[in-house]
C-alpha cells in the first residue's frame, strides 16, 4: 500500500504544530487579549482554543468519510488509535516542563517526569520487541 503522500502530510502537520506549540511555551494568561491579525479569531485566547478545536473538528471528518467509503478502520487500527489518543496526552503532559522541572520528584516519594518517561521508553521496547518477534514468527 503507497501511503508516501499521507505520510508526507502527516509530518509536515506534525512540525507545524511543534512549532506552534514551541512558540506558544511562553505564553501568559495575559497574553490572551493580545489582538490578532484576524476578525474570526481576534485575540490569543481562541486562536489557542481554536488550535485543538480544528484539529478534532477534521480528525472526525476524516473518520467519517473512512466509513462513508467502506475504509473504516479495523479493530487493531482502533485500537492503535486508542494508543495515539494515549500519546497525544502524554505529549500534553509535559508541555511547557524545563529538564530542571521534570526531574523533581513530587514529596510523596513518586517518580519524576523523566523517571516516567524512561520507564515508558523501556516498556515500548519491550512492545516492540514482542510485536517484532511475532511478526518474524508468522
Amino acid at each position: 500500500m503507497e501511503n508516501s503522500k499521507l505520510v508526507k502530510l502527516m509530518a509536515e502537520i506534525r512540525a507545524l504544530r511543534e512549532q506552534t506549540l514551541l512558540d506558544c511555551l511562553d505564553l501568559t494568561e495575559d497574553d490572551f487579549d493580545t489582538s490578532t491579525d484576524s476578525a474570526r479569531w481576534d485575540d490569543v485566547r481562541r486562536v489557542l482554543l481554536r488550535f485543538g478545536d480544528h484539529m478534532r473538528e477534521h480528525a472526525n471528518q476524516i473518520e467519517d468519510a473512512r466509513v462513508k467509503t467502506d475504509q473504516a478502520p479495523t479493530m487493531p487500527q482502533r485500537m492503535l488509535v486508542e494508543s495515539e489518543l494515549a500519546w497525544g496526552k502524554l505529549l500534553g503532559a509535559v508541555i511547557g516542563l524545563s529538564d530542571e522541572q521534570a526531574d523533581l520528584k513530587p514529596s510523596d516519594g513518586g517518580w519524576s517526569v523523566i523517571e516516567t518517561l524512561e520507564h515508558i521508553k523501556e516498556i515500548e521496547i519491550y512492545y516492540q520487541d514482542l510485536i517484532q518477534s511475532t511478526r518474524s514468527d508468522e
